[in-house]
């Protein structure tokens, strides 16, 4: 059946009131309360950004150190706490003898500035400050807007644009956008390449024709039940602009905004107008968009490495025409990323979302929280910055926009919250991984690394929310790594999961595997043995100078025996304890080991950091008081293992023991976290 799709609802609001030297533009009055939202002409200069949330604040006591002033800080710091209602706890102290606090949530803006005016209050408190995140260096744009785009840089939500612009800024990258069009802007023209008008009805394109080459929006305002009875009066949305701003707005040009991926190219296929656009319209425009040939239409000189489609339809399956159009796209080497849908309802029911081949982007407000209003469940893969101004105007997405109710006016800037928002954050990422990768890095490359390197949602989405809020920094990162075209190994695919982690565990001969008539095998789907697990370890920390002792710690291993000596190494460093049974000290090496022992062993590999496990649990099969509860909350909050998604849950399996392959990708992440 055909079907309308559209552009998922989004609501605007002012960027000027953030923005000092901006004019607003004028715009006519209207009936709907809705429309009266003002749209601003560029920004030019920016006001202070906000300080960045933080769950860590340092306090001073009037005497320094000792237990007396320990005991002060705790007093004081739970009573300020709790007439937020939320917990605090100290968690150490420095060397100057001030005492560091952890909530148990990241404070921002007014909650912030009302716990430290408490903890200040006290008669005993010398000072009280927030105990900041700090990052390496990363590029900063001067954009005058960047300071107000949480999106990508903030901790709780934000992609962590800047580190990953250090690596790529996605430059040779074509990313199509398959939307309303696009409006003449000055943050995109330059990045604009020639796209095409696909809408085949001159009454929705309202350009006085069918399918041509110029894919200008050319506004989709609607009066009252001009798309059937009920229908509202809405403005025109500049959807597809406010789209292409976020996926790649020409950043540090001391001018509006800044792109997640800058450098990339954009190509606007228009396949929405007025009261929508037809699923065939649609198909074809991604057909087209990946460079494949559309009957009437000229060839697209500068296929698409990546399409983002913010649009969609209600229909409880996959439509045939749309998931031959996407299976078109994924073949022809293209990312196809889409909407989950702004119902509050599971994407299964929301095409193209439903479909196979794409990834699904579910939306999170500024708290990292799923917004109230994005799509969940199984068709979600992953999660990123659409906003939600219930409470906070500016807590949108800001990007392009223009400033006029039906036709065309002048450029602007605009906040919008939706899913739609959400896919080009993910549009834009892949199409830096593109750019840093080359040709060959594939979609499903690009699908695997997004979800691999997804981080928790700092609030826990039972619903199902995907791999977790993708992470800009950490795909990029992880992607720094390319693997061999050749596998390493006999009995492990090129194309197979975790591939990448397993050729790089062979590459640093963290696993050489074994030896079977002349070929090289690694037994991916084996589980590890914890004398094995001994072995990789040592083998991450470099193979480190040492000389095992000669009597054994446990009793269980002798000094003779294989990875005696990286056992002893583990024991030495308190890696691993072992077991004490009937007074002797057990390792028990041909063991496998279980994936709640494995996370301890990670943890305390890495150092044993700082760490307060949250009050809730991230997985659903994790109780918060059995063993090595942190450590598991340590490795979902570091992104090193998200579990699986069941039924809405997020489980870890601690007891089952861990295969080789997982055990390769959990090494690669710990990795990248301690290098």
């Amino acid at each position: 059946m055909t079907h309308r799709i559209r552009p998922f609802a989004a609501v605007a609001i002012s960027l000027a009131a953030v923005l000092a030297n901006t004019t607003l533009a004028a715009l006519p009055a209207q009936a709907d309360d809705e429309l009266d939202n003002i749209r601003s002409t560029p920004p030019r200069a920016a006001a202070p950004a906000a300080a960045p949330a933080t769950d860590q604040f340092i306090v001073g006591i009037r005497g320094g150190h000792g237990v007396v002033s320990e005991a002060a800080v705790s007093n004081v710091a739970g009573k300020a706490a709790g007439k937020l209602g939320i917990a605090a706890q100290n968690v150490k102290g420095t060397a100057a003898g001030a005492q560091v606090v952890k909530t148990s949530r990241a404070l921002r803006g007014a909650e912030a500035d009302a716990f430290l005016a408490e903890l200040r209050s006290s008669p005993g408190v010398a000072y009280a400050e927030p105990d900041i995140i700090m990052y390496p260096s990363a590029f900063v744009p001067d954009d005058p807007g960047f300071p107000i785009q949480w999106n990508l840089w903030e901790e709780a939500a934000g992609i962590r644009a800047p580190q990953a612009w250090e690596i790529s800024r996605g430059e040779g990258v074509v990313v199509a956008v398959v939307d309303t069009g696009m409006t003449n802007h000055s943050e995109l023209n330059s990045r604009v390449l020639p796209g095409y008008d696909m809408i085949s009805d001159a009454e929705t394109a309202r350009d006085g024709n069918g399918r041509d080459t110029n894919p200008k929006d050319e506004g989709d305002w609607v009066t009252t039940d001009v798309c059937g009875i009920g229908g509202e009066e809405a403005r025109s949305s500049w959807h597809g602009t406010h789209v292409a701003g976020t996926i790649a707005a020409v950043a540090n040009n001391n001018e509006g905004i800044a792109g997640v991926a800058p450098e990339a190219k954009l190509l606007p296929v228009r396949a929405i107008g007025a009261c929508g656009g037809y699923a065939s319209d649609v198909a074809d425009a991604i057909i087209w968009a990946a460079g494949s040939q559309v009957s009437g239409a000229p060839a697209n000189p500068h296929p698409a490495r990546v399409i983002n489609i913010s649009l969609g339809g209600d229909s409880p399956t996959c439509s045939v025409t749309t998931q031959n159009a996407i299976n078109v796209a994924r073949n022809a080497g293209a990312a196809v990323v889409v909407a989950a849908g702004n119902s509050d309802s599971p994407a299964t029911g929301i095409s193209p979302a439903n479909c196979q081949n794409v990834i699904t982007v579910a939306a999170a407000g500024r708290d990292g929280a799923r917004a109230p209003y994005s799509n969940y469940g199984p068709a979600v893969d992953v999660t990123a910055p659409g906003g939600d101004i219930t409470n906070e105007d500016f807590e949108g997405v800001v990007s392009t926009s223009n400033d006029g109710l039906t036709v065309p006016g002048n450029e602007a800037y605009e906040f919008l919250q939706g899913t739609s928002m959400a896919a080009p954050h993910v549009a834009g990422i892949a199409a830096l991984m593109m750019s840093e990768e080359g040709s060959t890095y594939t979609p499903q490359m690009v699908e695997e690394r997004l979800k691999a390197t997804a981080r928790p949602l700092p609030v826990a989405c039972v619903e199902g929310c995907g791999a977790g809020l993708v992470d800009a920094a950490t795909a990029l990162t992880s992607a720094a790594y390319e693997p061999p075209s050749v596998s390493p190994f006999h009995d492990v695919s090129t194309g197979q999961q975790f591939y990448r982690e397993m050729a790089w565990l062979a590459e640093r001969k963290i696993s050489t595997g074994w030896v079977e008539d002349g070929r090289r095998m690694y037994r991916p789907l084996q589980s590890i043995s914890r004398d094995a697990m001994a072995a990789f370890l040592y083998r991450l920390a470099g193979s480190p100078e040492y000389t095992p002792p000669a009597e054994s710690p446990f009793a269980d291993v002798a000094t003779g025996q294989q990875f005696y000596k990286e056992m002893a190494w583990l024991s030495e460093n308190g890696i691993s304890t072992g077991w004490v049974e009937d007074g002797r000290r057990m390792y028990r090496p041909l063991q496998s080991i279980s994936r709640d022992a494995m996370a301890a062993f990670l943890y305390r590999m890495a150092g044993k950091p700082d760490y307060a496990a949250p009050a809730q649990s991230p997985f659903a099969d994790v109780a918060t008081g059995q063993q090595f509860y942190k450590e598991m909350a340590w490795l979902s909050e570091n992104s090193i293992s998200t579990g699986w998604a069941e039924d809405g849950r997020r489980l870890y399996r601690p007891l089952q023991p861990i295969n080789r392959d997982a055990m390769a990708a959990f090494l690669f992440r710990l990795n990248i976290l301690m290098e």
